[in-house]
């Protein structure tokens, strides 16, 4: 499964969104280590999402405000494979 990440830029003149498919394949999502590396995979994609090297930015600090609303915006999606992997409901691989 994939989870895509869609990160607010609310520090640039002209704000964007920006969509980042995370993907789970090779986790099993029952398992809490796991699950640890899907949510680093995610915290990964938010860093890239929020401060990309390429980008004007205003300060060099990084944008954690970005980062946690791009992380809270799959929170709902990683909460449900992690039920699903639970239940058996999510192929493993």
């Amino acid at each position: 499964p994939q989870i895509s990440l869609a990160a607010p830029a609310p520090q640039t003149v002209n704000p964007q969104t920006v969509n980042i498919a995370i993907s789970a394949d090779g986790l099993d999502l029952s398992r809490p280590s796991d699950m640890r590396r899907l949510r680093n995979r995610i915290a990964d994609a938010a860093a890239e999402a929020c401060d990309p090297a390429d980008r004007m930015i205003v300060t060099p600090m990084p944008d954690y405000q970005c980062r946690r609303a791009a992380i809270a915006s799959v929170e709902p999606m990683v909460q449900e494979l992690a039920l699903a992997a639970r239940s058996g409901k999510m192929a493993r691989r």
